[in-house]
């Protein structure tokens, strides 16, 4: 009806244009129709600033592993160490031991390295960390070991008992990653070192007060250790 009544009034070929006109309108029409914008997609989710973890120390250290002269009443003396950051050090490889690490070294005592991380408090570390000593082989968990952004960094020590300056332990032990994030897992293989402060070559010398120091160096295959490890330290998060 309405193309009778448009071919009427305009003839056959304004008709033909006026059509045309009006289908390519409709079209442009519907193909400016937009749908709703997508969802954004949501931020990652922030960094957690602080972790908790447990750590299990398992000593695997025995006349099976080091058969050398191995001694009767083998232990571990009293975990201690610090949460801290780079800013400062507790012991390292090729350093020479503070004071605190030699009383740890050579009789377990945790008193003079308890005052070294205290006066480092608040500015370079958040805590000290104590744990108990043990029989080897056996193992002892710390609970929860609280880490911040800020401090992410931990520093533990055990004496070989008996022995004349001899421990296992970890030193600035990030546990964060390349990426910044909380590492859910990790597990630290513990050889033998000497703090270079007694000069004893067996688990039951005498003391023997090494000067000048020492640094501090791997026993890892020398007398009486073999090439085994003393253990291992495992930190788990607790709280993701």
């Amino acid at each position: 009806m309405l193309h009778r009544l448009l071919e009427t009034r305009m003839g056959p070929l304004a008709l033909a244009v006026s059509l045309a006109v009006m289908a390519a309108c409709d079209g442009s029409e519907t193909a400016g129709v937009r749908g709703p914008d997508p969802e954004p997609e949501p931020p990652p989710p922030a960094a957690a600033t602080t972790a908790t973890y447990r750590v299990v120390f398992e000593s695997t250290w025995s006349a099976s592993t080091h058969p050398t002269n191995f001694p009767g009443g083998a232990h571990l003396s009293p975990l201690i160490g610090a949460v801290h950051n780079a800013g400062v050090t507790f012991w390292v490889r090729d350093g020479t031991a503070t004071p605190g690490i030699e009383s740890m070294a050579e009789t377990g005592g945790t008193g003079t390295l308890t005052a070294e991380i205290q006066a480092e408090i608040p500015g370079n570390a958040l805590a000290v960390v104590n744990g108990s000593g043990i029989r080897s082989p056996g193992s002892t968990t710390i609970q929860a070991i609280t880490l911040r952004e800020d401090f992410p960094l931990i520093t533990l020590v055990t004496m070989i008992a008996p022995s004349p300056d001899w421990f296992v332990g970890v030193s600035g032990l990030s546990l964060r990653d390349t990426d910044g994030n909380w590492i859910g897992e990790l597990e630290v293989v513990l050889y033998p070192y000497d703090a270079g402060t007694d000069s004893g070559p067996d688990y039951a010398s005498a003391n023997d007060d090494t000067q000048p120091r020492e640094p501090i160096h791997s026993l890892r295959g020398e007398r009486p250790f073999s090439d085994e490890p003393i253990g291992t330290f495992t930190f788990t998060r607790t709280d993701a």
